[in-house]
């Protein structure tokens, strides 16, 4: 990463030997500085409990970071700085070096046999910081790959939410941005329209949406098809050149998407471990249940040239594993805790073998 702080291994290596509890520090006050970031203007007291750490700790920690002027203690509570922003962003690459994350990063692509994996030091499901930082790195990998006339597609979720909420402006006219899936959730913010409606006029293009309940019935799906905004959308399905999507446990998602209590217990009798864009997976990367309403399809799946996969959280590992088996050259953006999960539960499969 251009951006990362240049810190020999030897150094680090040394300072690991002679002074570990740096790290830990380190570690702490960039929880504290990011906590405070995604949920300012907070409270002493709520942000002890949101970090698990007594009231004296914390009041200590802020005076600290008050007296460096990375944060102010305003009435409503404690909000960061500029220069507390951008020593965020420093301690994010430092982070990154210290807890050898590119090592971690080429090990997942090894095991997973990924076109590329990206990750952001910490816990998403602990941080909603460490959710920003991995939506601006699907941003900026997006930018990094799209073209004239490319076909973008996005499903729905918090994850694919972060990645349009982080995108900086661009003018890409000549792009198309649509939903991979109808719309599903109790959350309007993050469901596929909404996602991509966001994107697409953050990168000044054109973007279709899709009017349809995830959950449609099939045949009514039918005869809706012909109808020319949602042709539009199903045509472009058949030409995707980026695809970003989250990804999840297929317990979770099928309780989310209100299957019948028979239905969800038949496929998880089967092995479905994962749950992506309407498929039910097994731990191989199997279709245990395919999609029944409206999405893309595995054949589409892995024919599109850009795919990225973004999810975090230790309880996500088992399901990036089995999303990672689909189709090689994925690019998984993800956070230090399901990485390092994934490894060991990559280790366990090994061994059981």
């Amino acid at each position: 990463m251009s951006n990362q702080l240049k810190i020999s291994k030897e150094v680090i290596e040394l300072q690991q030997l002679v002074a570990p509890e740096v790290n830990r520090l380190i570690e702490m006050r960039y929880n504290i500085l990011s906590t405070i970031s995604s949920e300012q203007p907070i409270g002493r007291r709520n942000l002890a409990f949101v970090l698990d750490m007594s009231e004296r700790q914390v009041r200590n920690e802020i005076d600290f970071f008050q007296a460096q002027k990375l944060v102010s203690v305003e009435r409503q509570g404690v909000v960061i700085t500029d220069a507390g922003t951008a020593a965020l962003i420093q301690l994010k690459s430092l982070l990154y070096t210290y807890n050898g994350l590119e090592q971690l990063e080429k090990e997942l692509m090894d095991r997973l046999h990924l076109k590329r994996v990206i990750i952001c030091p910490g816990d998403m499901d602990m941080n909603y910081e460490v959710l920003r930082f991995m939506g601006r790195s699907g941003a900026k990998y997006v930018l990094s790959v799209m073209k004239y006339k490319d076909t973008l597609a996005l499903t729905g979720g918090s994850c694919t939410a972060a990645v349009a909420d982080e995108m900086r402006e661009a003018f890409y006219p000549d792009v198309y941005v649509i939903p991979a899936r109808g719309g599903i959730g109790k959350s309007h913010s993050t469901q596929a329209n909404n996602v991509v409606a966001e994107m697409g006029l953050k990168l000044h293009s054109n973007y279709e949406l899709l009017h349809l309940p995830d959950n449609i019935d099939q045949r009514l799906l039918e005869a809706l098809k012909d109808y020319p905004e949602i042709k539009r959308v199903f045509n472009k399905m058949d030409n995707i050149d980026i695809f970003i999507f989250g990804l999840g446990r297929a317990d979770v998602l099928a309780d989310w998407r209100n299957l019948a209590t028979a239905e969800k217990r038949k496929i998880l009798e089967r092995g479905a471990v994962a749950e992506a864009f309407g498929h039910y997976f097994d731990i191989n990367g199997q279709v245990i249940s395919p999609s029944s309403t409206i999405g893309i399809g595995i054949d589409n799946f892995k024919k599109i040239p850009h795919v990225i996969a973004v999810a975090g959280g230790v309880t996500k590992a088992e399901s990036i594993i089995a999303v990672s088996r689909i189709r090689e050259n994925i690019v998984l953006i993800t956070d230090e805790s399901a990485a390092r999960e994934i490894l060991k539960k990559l280790q366990t499969m090994s061994e059981a073998k």
